[in-house]
């Protein structure tokens, strides 16, 4: 039986990591929300100096929220406090089902003088 549905101790963990991940998006998204993380689609941020910068970062889902937030998230665990030239992409599948991507570059920012 355990095979056909798996065993509940798995179960459990599954809703754990679940719970993680959206306590992980839910961060994300107060921070964006707060003002805490800028998000641009051009290559610098007026007034502001790039100080170093962690890379591409992707994040793709079958919820917008969550591709969109997650990217946030992934720039925050690299310590990033902007994303540059931010693009998303939607693909439509046959079957009526949309798949979103976000994507940027995570940057560390310089002081503002």
């Amino acid at each position: 039986m355990a095979l056909m549905f798996g065993s509940p101790a798995r179960k459990g963990r599954r809703s754990q990591e679940d719970a993680k991940k959206e306590q992980r998006l839910e961060m994300a998204r107060t921070m964006y929300l707060g003002g805490k993380l800028k998000i641009v689609t051009i290559e610098e941020i007026p007034n502001r100096d790039v100080m170093g910068t962690f890379g591409l970062v992707v994040c793709r889902s079958y919820n917008f929220d969550n591709a969109f937030y997650g990217l946030i998230a992934q720039a925050i665990d690299a310590n990033a406090d902007a994303i540059l030239g931010y693009r998303e992409a939607v693909s439509f599948h046959p079957e009526g089902d949309r798949f979103y991507s976000c994507y940027g570059t995570a940057v560390r920012l310089k002081k503002a003088k």
